[in-house]
Order: C-alpha cells, then sequence, then structure tokens
C-alpha cells in the first residue's frame, strides 16, 4: 500500500508512473499527456530518491535537469530522505504547430508542494516554502513513434 514520506520514513511503494496510451500519439492530446507524463516521473523521483526513469526521458545537457537529480540523489543518500515536493500539473497546453526544428512546444503549469530535507535521525534539515505555480516549456520531438524532450524551459511573464 502507497505511504508518503514523513518524519518517521520514506516513501513507500510509491507507484511507478505508466505512459498513457495517447501519450504515445502525434496528436495535440498526446503531446499534453506526454508532458504531463515527464513530470509524473520527475515527482516520483523525488518521492523514492529514483532517477533512472526521469534519466531515460531527461533532455540531452539538460543543466537544471542535472541539477534536481544531484539534490535528489544526495538527499537519498546516508540514510536520508525528502518529504513532499510531490509535482502536479493542473495545466498542459499546446497549439501543436511545429517549429523550425520540427518541435512541439507545450507549456506546463506545474505545482509543487513544499520539499522537506529530513536527516537520518528523522530531523529536518530544511524546508523549501511553497512556491508559486511555475510555469514550464517543454519542447518535444515526435520521432520513432515517440515523444522525447529536446529542451526544458521556464515561461517568464
Amino acid at each position: 500500500m502507497y505511504k508518503p514520506a514523513d518524519a518517521s520514513g520514506p516513501a513507500q511503494n510509491v507507484p511507478v508512473p505508466v505512459l498513457p496510451e495517447v501519450a504515445k500519439t502525434e496528436t495535440k492530446e498526446g503531446a499534453e499527456a506526454f508532458a504531463k507524463y515527464w513530470f509524473s516521473v520527475l515527482s516520483y523521483s523525488y518521492e523514492t530518491g529514483d532517477v533512472a526513469t526521469f534519466e531515460s526521458i531527461e533532455p540531452p545537457a539538460c543543466a537544471a535537469c542535472q541539477k534536481v537529480k544531484e539534490v535528489i540523489v544526495n538527499w537519498n543518500s546516508e540514510g536520508r530522505w525528502l518529504v513532499g515536493g510531490k509535482l502536479t500539473t493542473p495545466v498542459a497546453d499546446t497549439t501543436f504547430e511545429k517549429d523550425e526544428a520540427g518541435n512541439y512546444k507545450v507549456a506546463v503549469q506545474v505545482r509543487q508542494e513544499p520539499l522537506s530535507y529530513m536527516r537520518a535521525d528523522g530531523t529536518i534539515a530544511r524546508t523549501d516554502p511553497p512556491m508559486p505555480d511555475q510555469g514550464n516549456l517543454l519542447v518535444l520531438a515526435y520521432k520513432n513513434g515517440a515523444w522525447s524532450v529536446t529542451e526544458l524551459g521556464s515561461i517568464v511573464g
């Protein structure tokens, strides 16, 4: 049974995100579903410390992704764990128009729960305050019957 992380220990039996069937199609709905799936995999990594699935779908040379992975891996070592940080994506939207490189841009509203960094003894090292919803831009490519993220950016303004 799923048990979220708390002061007594890390999350247990966290469901692994499953790629929805629609997210395998080169459609507006498919692009939006894949974008939401991408953030659900990142959220899973925060909860479990397991970054393998995320590494399989992260864009190449993504500095922000590397930074996030370092935090996740470092804090899920030596008996430490993370509490919270769950990501939800209330909105994913695309015009579904290819850019000059043949890619699609998907705007994703991302909400993240406050994140607490737990020490091995169960004390809190620090808690990040709740973040305002972030606007993220995923640049997606559709090749060989599958979506991939080519770039991750922020939407400012």
